[in-house]
């Protein structure tokens, strides 16, 4: 079982991202946007996807999952900038 850091760090990346994402997911139900959302949701799944690939070979790799969601949870709450940029106002 390696630990290849380009991995830990693709998945932090992915994983901050999925979190983001559904923030404006969330957003895009709300607001009744179907393609934004189903866009969306898309992207969120495939991440999710490569994201359980890579940790099911190590489950080391969940730590930089798990930094990386909180990272992005973090991110889509703390800068209302992002929020306004996705709905276009």
């Amino acid at each position: 079982m390696d630990f290849e850091w380009w991995v830990a760090a693709g998945l932090f990346a992915a994983f901050l991202a999925v979190d983001a994402l559904y923030a404006l997911y969330t957003l895009a139900v709300t607001e009744r946007r179907a393609v934004r959302a189903a866009n969306l949701s898309a992207v969120m799944y495939f991440l999710l996807a490569a994201g359980v690939i890579a940790y099911t070979t190590n489950p080391l790799y969940v730590l930089p999952a798990a930094a990386g969601s909180w990272a992005g949870t973090w991110l889509a709450v703390s800068c209302p900038d992002l929020r306004q940029r996705f709905r276009g106002r």
